[in-house]
C-alpha cells in the first residue's frame, strides 16, 4: 500500500479512498465466494453508476424479489466497500463496483454471474 495523500492510498496499482476499504479487504476479494446467480455493476466512475443501480434493482423487483432495504448503497452494496455481511445477502445478490478487472473476484470470470458494464 502506498499512501497518497490524506485521502487516497495505492493498492494493486489502483486508488483508493481512506477510510472506506484497506488493502486487506481488497485482498480478501481474490476468494470471495461468487454465486452464479449474482449481478454485478461494474462502471467508471461518474458514468451513470446511480442511474443504472436503479434500473437493475428495479428489474429485479420486478421478478418478485422483493427488497426491505430503501437505499441504493443497501440493496446494491459496492463491492470494494465492505457495507455488509455478503454471505448473508439472499441470491440474487446485486453489487456495484468500480474496481477494474484484475482487482474484481476470480470467480466472476468462473461462475455464471451476470456483469453489467458501463
Amino acid at each position: 500500500m502506498e499512501q497518497i495523500s490524506d485521502h487516497l492510498f495505492r493498492h494493486k496499482n489502483y486508488n483508493f479512498l481512506v477510510g472506506l476499504t484497506t488493502p486487506e479487504y481488497i485482498d480478501s476479494l481474490d476468494s470471495f465466494e461468487i454465486k452464479d446467480s449474482d449481478v454485478f455493476l461494474v462502471t467508471y466512475p461518474k458514468s451513470g453508476t446511480v442511474w443504472a443501480q436503479q434500473i437493475i434493482i428495479s428489474i429485479h423487483e420486478l421478478h418478485g424479489n422483493q427488497n426491505k432495504y430503501s437505499t441504493n448503497i443497501e440493496r446494491m452494496p459496492w463491492l470494494e466497500y465492505k457495507t455488509a455481511e455478503y454471505t448473508l445477502l439472499p441470491s440474487p445478490r446485486l453489487f456495484a463496483s468500480h474496481l477494474p478487472e484484475h482487482i474484481m473476484p476470480p470467480g466472476v470470470k468462473e461462475k455464471k454471474a451476470k456483469v453489467s458494464t458501463l
